[in-house]
């Protein structure tokens, strides 16, 4: 963070860019502590931000729902992966070349503009 600092000072542009999740307004079964830790990151960015934006320095926090990514190989609970796999085959999910783009517009923005919060869904996903 001192480095992020320092680079506001200077009149360099500083971005924080955190990527936390849909779940963190949602409830899912068997998914109480994913939801739990999205939810505190979000809550963490919000925070952040009014401490750090009046220093210069952009906060955004990221909220994407499904996206292609590694979770299901990491989950162990039959249910939950059940629950998971069946929503990513029933519709088309985020790329995460989608979420990096999202990370790109943010972060090139003018210096005086700030995107706290982007929430970004495949279009069927409600």
């Amino acid at each position: 963070m001192p480095d992020l600092i320092s680079a506001a000072e200077r009149g360099d542009q500083a971005d924080l860019v955190n990527i936390s999740s849909d779940a963190a307004h949602r409830g899912f079964p068997n998914f109480a502590v994913y939801c739990a830790t999205k939810a505190a990151v979000t809550h963490l960015s919000h925070t952040l931000l009014t401490e750090l934006g009046p220093r210069q320095v952009r906060v955004t926090n990221i909220e994407p729902g499904l996206v292609k990514t590694e979770l299901t190989e990491h989950i162990t609970h039959p249910e939950s992966y059940e629950l998971l796999t069946g929503l990513t085959r029933s519709m088309p999910v985020l790329d995460p070349a989608d979420i990096a783009e999202a990370v790109a517009f943010t972060t090139c923005q003018p210096s005086h503009v700030n995107y706290s919060q982007i929430v970004v869904g495949p279009t069927t996903q409600v």
